[in-house]
Order: C-alpha cells, then sequence, then structure tokens
C-alpha cells in the first residue's frame, strides 16, 4: 500500500466491511440485508482480501448458502451459534476463550474495554454483549477506520497513523488469539453455510488487515 490516495480508499472500504460484519454478529440479517446479499454481485465483487484463502473459502460457503436460505434458517442458526437464550455452540466473547475463569465481564473482557477508553470508545450495553464480543471488535475497527478517513482528509497523517496502530493492536493484542478457535466451533456447528462463510471470511480478512497495517505503518506519516 502506498501513496495516501490508496490508503484513504481503503481505509473507507475497510470501514464499511467491518460495519457490515459487526452488524451480522450482533443481529442476524432481516429480510432487507438478506436481499442485498443475495444479489451476484455481493460475492463476485467482494471488495476485501480477495485472494486469501480463508476469504475465498468463506466466499464459496456463502455464494453455496444464499440463493437457498431464507430469513428464519438464518435466525435460527445465528441464535444456535452465538444466542443467549441458551448454551452458544460458538461463543463470540473473547473471554470464553482466553480468560483463565472462561467467563464473561473477566479479564479479558477489561483489557478489551481500556482499549476502547483509549480512543474514547465504549461498547452499548445490551443483553449478552459485552466489550469483547467480536461484533463489538468489529465496530471498534470499523469506527477507527473511519476516523482514520477524516484524519487522512485533514491532512493529519500522525492522527491517522495513531488509529492505525489501535486498530493493530485490537487485531494481534485480541482477535487474532482466539478467533481461528471461534471459526473452528462456527464451522463445526452450522448447518445451512451461511454463518460458516462469514466466519471463514472475518478470519481471512484480520489476517490480511494486519498485513495490510504492518505495511502501512512501515511507511512514513503522510500529510
Amino acid at each position: 500500500m502506498s501513496g495516501r490516495t490508496d490508503l484513504l480508499l481503503y481505509c473507507k472500504v475497510r470501514a464499511e466491511v467491518y460495519a457490515l460484519l459487526a452488524g451480522l454478529y450482533l443481529d442476524p440479517p432481516d429480510d432487507a440485508r438478506l436481499a442485498v446479499m443475495r444479489h451476484p454481485d455481493f460475492v463476485a465483487e467482494w471488495p476485501l482480501g480477495r485472494g486469501q484463502a480463508d476469504v475465498e473459502r468463506g466466499l464459496a460457503f456463502l455464494a453455496g448458502s444464499l440463493p437457498e436460505i431464507s430469513v428464519a434458517a438464518v435466525r435460527e442458526e445465528f441464535w444456535r451459534l452465538f444466542g443467549t437464550l441458551g448454551p452458544a455452540a460458538a461463543p463470540p466473547w473473547q473471554s470464553v476463550y482466553l480468560d483463565r475463569e472462561r467467563t464473561l465481564m473477566g479479564e479479558e473482557t477489561l483489557r478489551v474495554r481500556a482499549l476502547y477508553a483509549r480512543f474514547g470508545l465504549a461498547a452499548e450495553r445490551a443483553v449478552g454483549v459485552t466489550d469483547d464480543h467480536i461484533g463489538v471488535q468489529l465496530q471498534f475497527l470499523s469506527e477507527l477506520a473511519r476516523r482514520a478517513v477524516d484524519r487522512l482528509e485533514a491532512g493529519d497523517g500522525d492522527g491517522a497513523r495513531a488509529l492505525l496502530v489501535g486498530q493493530r493492536e485490537c487485531l494481534e493484542a485480541h482477535l487474532l488469539r482466539w478467533v481461528h478457535r471461534f471459526v473452528e466451533k462456527v464451522e463445526a456447528a452450522a448447518e445451512t453455510g451461511f454463518y460458516a462463510g462469514i466466519a471463514r471470511m472475518t478470519l481471512g480478512l484480520f489476517r490480511t488487515d494486519r498485513q495490510f497495517l504492518e505495511g502501512a505503518l512501515a511507511e512514513p506519516a503522510r500529510t
């Protein structure tokens, strides 16, 4: 990645993609969202991480499931995998995988909360949605990418760089330490192919994004 314009456009795409994925982990898609995803261009023109093995595998899962899947089937799968109405087949919380006690609101949850606080952010409180939920961490990545766009458009290279550092920390110190295990659980328990595709693609995007951020931060700050 070289040049301010390329970095700006890439951050814009990242902000949108991470916002989309965050929404899919926090709530099952409704009819309107699923209709958009069923359009052939959604998979064919997916804008981020193309060529990465996990991204391509995830897109293949989606291409196979989207034409026939119903909103009801996706909703049932969402609650079975991630929901709080019973034991989650694929718990979406970092603390379940990394905390010594394997419980919510433990050390790992507080570590993620401290990262958000450094950027003046806090997770919205909802049943089953704590700071270390994958959807909330995706919201954080999306928000910092959006802020980086604002800083770049304002000519504030140092400000944008600080936001990229925060995103890299979220990936390296948090998400990439556990999401591979989460994806394995999703794929083992998913039946429709929809969330298996979303999860596998998410892992691939995190891996490619870490490489992107390392490259962007290796370059001198641009104004």
